[in-house]
């Protein structure tokens, strides 16, 4: 209570002090003795809208999830392809794709980003949340004989299969056997502004995705037919 009291008098006596003032006087008072207040709100907003949109992103359906590691060239902005691909799929306000672009994976590396980036990747496999994986050719031989894969023979319908079928990728699974593990990326909607690929993409889709049809719908995407 004798907080409040003081608090009340406080207020009473400063608005006092503020009948007396300048307008450019009045904004030099406020921040100089309420500033702490200001930073103790800022913080306060800062906290709700992060609560409110990791709310709202809970009560969204993932439509699609995918990962795409060591874009030297930036060839593939995550934000980027969310907007047009959800546009492309014409999606709901209770709808959403998640993209991330930021993974940098380096084989033998003990800097802690490129670790990071290999343990999500590795996380959100084995809780099978992910639905594809783009990354260089050197690390789609590296994964595929550890991670779920589709064969893309099997998996893609024949309109597709048709298109792609000169730019599937054979690796070694687990059993050492070779199957079409990953499709390149080269001539790709992704691909086509660039001057040259030193070390080409190449997208691999999870054997475990629920998502076939948002899958296939996302490579109809990226090699959109002329």
């Amino acid at each position: 209570m004798k907080f409040l009291q003081r608090l009340k008098a406080n207020l009473a006596h400063d608005r006092q002090t503020l009948r007396t003032l300048t307008f450019r006087q009045k904004l030099r008072f406020i921040l100089d003795y309420y500033k702490g207040c200001a930073f103790v709100l800022i913080c306060l907003c800062a906290v709700c809208f992060y609560m409110g949109d990791m709310w709202m992103q809970a009560r969204r359906e993932t439509v699609l999830e995918g990962f795409f590691t060591n874009d030297e060239e930036n060839l593939f902005p995550a934000k980027d392809i969310t907007r047009d691909f959800s546009a492309y799929l014409g999606l709901t306000t209770g709808q959403q794709v998640v993209f991330d672009d930021s993974l940098y994976v380096l084989i033998g590396s003990s800097i802690d980003y490129h670790t990071a980036s290999q343990g999500k990747i590795m996380a959100y496999v084995s809780a099978r949340e992910l639905d594809f994986l783009v990354t260089t050719r050197e690390l789609a031989e590296y994964y595929s004989p550890s991670f779920p894969i589709m064969d893309l023979e099997e998996f893609l319908p024949d309109h597709l299969m048709e298109r792609l079928k000169d730019k599937l990728c054979y690796l070694p699974d687990s059993q050492g056997e070779t199957g079409a593990f990953a499709v390149s990326l080269e001539g790709s909607r992704f691909t086509k502004e660039a001057v040259s690929q030193t070390n080409p993409h190449c997208l691999m889709v999870m054997s475990y995705t629920d998502h076939q049809d948002a899958m296939i719908r996302f490579l109809e995407y990226a090699f959109e037919a002329e």
